[in-house]
């Protein structure tokens, strides 16, 4: 993980300058987000190496279980958690920017008229929460993951309504979200 912060970060260090260029945004949420991502993929990786690793078996039950079992450790470790802590008010306001700019690069205006049709359900995300039942992962326009920061194999991006989540695919649960994140071209 730490090479690829320091490409981030090296990468972050260039920026427009000068007569004649336009000025970057301020890449200041980004190095926040990642940071905030170093620290819980640290929590995860260290809560997940003292716990038994998956097995391979048609028992719904023992498959899960390691599964299961970093969720509870990693709810247990993080019990105060609230939204915001990963995608601060800052945060997400770059977040609101970034799909944005995805979703125009594809020229996809309508995006949650696209994808709510088959996802009804109506749950909100919640901290610590799972991904909510009857709903079904979507698929996330690859301009979108794009422009967003790249996540470590534990992390994925994902969104419920209108809001961009952090899926902790390991141990099914939800990290943080930045709620609102796709209403900028899906209102009238």
């Amino acid at each position: 993980m730490q090479p690829l912060r320091s490409i981030l970060i090296a990468g972050a260090l260039v920026t427009a300058s000068g007569p004649g260029l336009k000025p970057q945004m301020d890449d200041t949420p980004r190095q926040i987000f990642l940071q905030r991502v170093d620290g819980y993929v640290a929590l995860h990786r260290r809560l997940e190496a003292n716990l038994p690793r998956e097995v391979i078996t048609a028992d719904p039950h023992l498959l899960f279980e390691s599964r299961i079992a970093l969720g509870r450790e990693i709810r247990r470790a993080r019990s105060g958690a609230h939204q915001g802590e990963i995608f601060t008010p800052a945060v997400a306001k770059y977040f609101r920017h970034l799909v944005e700019k995805g979703l125009r690069e594809s020229g996809i205006e309508n995006f949650l008229e696209l994808v709510e049709e088959e996802n009804s359900v109506a749950t909100p995300p919640a901290v610590n929460g799972e991904y909510p039942a009857g709903r079904s992962l979507c698929f996330m326009p690859p301009r979108v993951l794009a422009v967003l920061p790249p996540l470590p194999k534990e992390l994925e991006y994902q969104f419920v309504g209108q809001s961009l989540i952090l899926w902790d695919v390991h141990a099914g649960l939800i990290v943080d979200f930045a709620p609102g994140v796709f209403r900028v071209l899906t209102e009238p």
